[in-house]
């Protein structure tokens, strides 16, 4: 027979599961800080996040000057004006890259050095929304919604039954992201 520190223990290993984090990590988020696995993840995160862009602008740049090139060659339009154009819009695209990874960047580095948590409290919401073609899926509590990338873990916090649920949400400044996620009974 099942008790219920049993079924209590389940639900916190599915929060543990979805949001990736160890109960190392809610004692420091209690106590308003991050903990140095999750200032970890948080740098890796970023970093891989910034050198996907850049080999995606590298792919992208790859393909236009092929497409440049055998533009050139079809037309036979050889100069400096199509080279210029090529290199302005080129240029235009990998500054505004670089304007979102220095962002991001600036968000993740004050977020390691002020490493603070805030909770937040009340009854967990499951909801989808559409937004023109895609569906989004959200955790809510309060008036703080956090989006669930994967539909098996937001399914699995369906099946756990945690719609209604009281709880208290840890999450990071100044890059508002989930923590940990605390249950109260």
């Amino acid at each position: 027979m099942h008790t219920v520190d049993d079924a209590l223990s389940k639900r916190r290993a599915v929060l543990e599961t979805v949001f990736g984090f160890s109960q190392s990590d809610l004692v420091a988020n209690q106590s308003g800080e991050l903990s140095a696995a999750q200032k970890e993840r948080v740098s890796s995160k970023h970093y891989a996040n910034s050198r996907f862009a850049w080999v995606a602008f590298s792919i992208i740049f790859a393909f236009g000057f092929l497409g440049f090139c055998a533009d050139m060659l079809r037309t036979g339009a050889f100069g400096m004006k199509p080279l210029l154009a090529y290199a302005g819009v080129t240029g235009l695209f990998g500054l505004i890259l670089w304007g979102f990874i220095l962002h991001h960047r600036n968000q993740m580095k004050r977020t390691l050095r002020d490493g603070r948590t805030y909770p937040v409290k009340g009854r967990i919401q499951l909801f989808t929304m559409r937004n023109e073609k895609l569906l989004h899926r959200y955790i809510c509590i309060d008036d703080h919604r956090f989006q669930i990338e994967r539909y098996d873990y937001f399914e699995l916090l369906q099946q756990a039954g945690f719609t209604g649920q009281e709880a208290i949400m840890y999450v990071s400044t100044p890059r508002k992201a989930v923590q940990s996620v605390e249950l109260i009974a």
